[in-house]
């Protein structure tokens, strides 16, 4: 009997053990957000602004988890990409914008013209979803080139998931409330002023371990201060997303709203500064609550034919009043 009693105490004393875990994850409460409290960064250290091409070692530290995660989804197939490289801009939509464009515009004005292209590289654009977009910006690239307008194409997500070093810098330091944004920004150039976008920048883009998290509104920012060192005066900044800005380790420590907010925060200072016209595609997601200017597409196949279209709008039309 004694026996017995031994092996049931034991017995309880592991089934208490397999529930702690997620009752000390769940113990501490999420925090609520505080509307005066401005936007602000925990650590900048870790934030990396790196070229398409280098970013082997700019992942190289990355743990072998957020790799192996990764694994778990298959390869794309990119042969698309390749074949818009040798097509070029030929197509009919691209045809026609640029005749009009060139009707609507002096070529004075388009050599002093740069759009910048902003990619989000969130998690749920894996797949088809970031091939289609890779293949649009091409097809944009082309477009841009063929006007004599310059143009840059550029990329955000995160470095890790979930955090990275700047959250674990946090917690060392005993989690202090209210802390900011906890994750290490990853913000990518596929192509310089001055450049043409060509199919190798692009295959990079469909690395199963580069898209995590979305913080669109430093991202933004990024962009922004980038066309501002630019000799250009007509100056247009496209951003394409599938989805609200989202890094859970920041939403859980600062309130659910605060990129959110940050994000709209951005888009009213460029608005109002008024040097930079801002506009967004949004893929399966509603943008217009966001940008002044936007289109949504239902379906990331209708990119490629989107994009032409606004290009088109922005350079053709003044600015909204």
């Amino acid at each position: 009997m004694q026996d017995i009693g031994l092996v049931l105490i034991i017995l309880t004393f592991f089934i208490v053990l397999s529930y702690l875990p997620p009752f000390l994850k769940y113990s501490r409460r999420q925090a609520r957000l505080d509307p005066d409290r401005p936007y602000q960064v925990y650590c900048r250290d870790f934030d990396v602004e790196v070229e398409a091409d280098k970013l082997d070692a700019a992942l190289a530290a990355v743990p072998a988890l957020d790799h192996n995660w990764s694994k778990r989804f298959p390869d794309i197939e990119a042969g698309w990409l390749l074949d818009i490289e040798k097509e070029g801009a030929g197509t009919p939509t691209c045809s026609e914008a640029a005749a009009r464009i060139r009707a609507a515009t002096s070529q004075d004005v388009l050599d002093n013209t740069i759009v910048s292209l902003l990619i989000d590289h969130s998690g749920s654009m894996r797949g088809q979803p970031i091939l289609l977009a890779a293949r649009a910006v091409m097809v944009a690239s082309d477009l841009l080139h063929g006007l004599g307008a310059k143009q840059e194409v550029l990329g955000f997500t995160t470095v890790r998931w979930k955090g990275g070093e700047s959250r674990e810098k946090w917690v060392r330091a005993g989690r202090p409330p209210y802390p900011g944004r906890l994750n290490d920004l990853l913000h990518i150039v596929y192509c310089s002023a001055g450049q043409r976008l060509r199919a190798r920048e692009c295959l990079i883009m469909l690395r199963k371990d580069l898209l995590k998290e979305n913080i669109d509104g430093e991202a933004i920012e990024w962009a922004a201060s980038r066309l501002r060192q630019r000799r250009e005066s007509h100056k247009y900044l496209i951003v394409l997303s599938d989805g609200a800005p989202v890094d859970d380790s920041t939403l859980y420590e600062n309130g659910g709203d605060i990129l959110e907010r940050h994000l709209l925060s951005v888009i009213h200072e460029i608005a109002q500064a008024g040097d930079i016209q801002l506009a967004a595609i949004g893929i399966g997601h509603d943008v217009d609550r966001y940008y002044s200017r936007s289109i949504t597409v239902a379906a990331p196949e209708e990119l490629e034919g989107t994009i032409p279209r606004l290009i088109e709008q922005l350079l053709c039309s003044p600015p909204p009043t």
